[in-house]
């Protein structure tokens, strides 16, 4: 079955990446690009997640994953960690909690899914496959990445400016006429 595709808000939101290496410091950058509040729980660090933890970026618990109070207030957890048994563990004390949880390389253990990101301000796309063929995801998204030009977070930003006042005034159908032609008009430019 395929996993729904949810866009939250996780401003501020603590989140928990139980893991040090490289899958630990892709997890908290893409949190931190949409403005969470990692918390990395791990007895060695990658230098990348040295350098997030020195510019008070992610906070750091350096040491073993302790169990469930570790990941207690936690919006989502994440476990990177190279122990599969760890991994388990961590994975049944998120669900225990009801806290949604993504294990690395463990389709069967997630909750959730990071997808594959393309992001111009504003216009987020996210692309899983549900855990089935991550490689796949990510070649969509390069090919995502190259059509969508750099400059439309700005023009996304000039075009909510136009809603807004199109929103202002007028009937519900001409508003929706206007704005379809606004659109047409903005991707016909740039396709």
């Amino acid at each position: 079955m395929p996993y729904f595709p949810l866009f939250i808000d996780i401003t501020d939101s603590a989140c928990a990446i139980i893991g040090g290496g490289h899958i630990a410091e892709r997890r908290a950058k893409t949190l931190l690009e949409f403005g969470a509040r990692p918390a990395i729980i791990a007895p060695e660090l990658s230098s990348a997640l040295q350098a997030l933890a020195r510019e008070g970026l992610v906070s750091l618990k350096k040491r073993e994953y302790a169990g469930s109070e570790d990941i207690q207030g936690a919006l989502l957890v994440c476990a990177a960690t190279n122990d599969h048994e760890l991994n388990v563990r961590i994975a049944r004390d998120a669900r225990k909690a009801g806290i949604p949880v993504n294990v690395a390389d463990a389709p069967a253990l997630c909750t959730f899914f990071f997808p594959a990101l393309v992001r111009r301000g504003e216009l987020v796309a996210g692309i899983t496959t549900s855990g089935s063929c991550p490689a796949l995801a990510s070649r969509l998204r390069r090919g995502l990445e190259a059509a969508w030009p750099a400059d439309w977070d700005k023009a996304l930003e000039e075009l909510a400016g136009q809603r807004r006042h199109l929103i202002e005034g007028g009937d519900t159908e001409h508003k929706q006429k206007m704005l379809t032609e606004l659109i047409d008009t903005f991707l016909g430019e740039r396709n």
